[in-house]
Parts: C-alpha cells; sequence; structure tokens
C-alpha cells in the first residue's frame, strides 16, 4: 500500500501492478523528480521497482489516478 494525502481515497494497494512479486518483507521510497520509486523483496529473495509519477497530483490533468500513474513491476532479483 502506498499514501497519497493529497487524493481521494488516500491509500491505494501496489500490489494489483502487474509484475508484483507478492509477500513483501522490505520496501525501499525514493522521491526523484516528478516520480517516486518503489522497489520491493519478497520472502523468496526476489526484488521488483516500479515508478509512479506523482506530479502533477494523480487524478489531475495531466497524470491519470492512482495506481494508473505507475508502470507495471520489473523484476530486478540477481542471477543465482
Amino acid at each position: 500500500m502506498i499514501r497519497d494525502p493529497r487524493t481521494i481515497p488516500r491509500w491505494f494497494d501496489l500490489s494489483l501492478l502487474p509484475g508484483y512479486p507478492g509477500g513483501a518483507v522490505g520496501v525501499s521510497l525514493a522521491s526523484i523528480g516528478n516520480d517516486v520509486h518503489v522497489t520491493i523483496r519478497n520472502a523468496d529473495g526476489r526484488v521488483a521497482h516500479t515508478v509512479c509519477a506523482v506530479q502533477p497530483t494523480p487524478g489531475t490533468p495531466g497524470n491519470p489516478a492512482w495506481p494508473r500513474n505507475c508502470v507495471p513491476f520489473t523484476d530486478l532479483t540477481p542471477p543465482n
């Protein structure tokens, strides 16, 4: 889940995005420019990453509402 206090509803379930690894045990967020980068690690050691546009406010002209403002998760798991 990610919270955006500028929107209604305020909470959004990013696990609904394609490629979500499931079973998250670690989450990292980074604000870079107009985006928030979300990296997730699950219990199996898989790592996945998505980027969500947060400026302008999601759901306003120029940026779709949550979660359409995010790209599908990309698997970043290192090879064995």
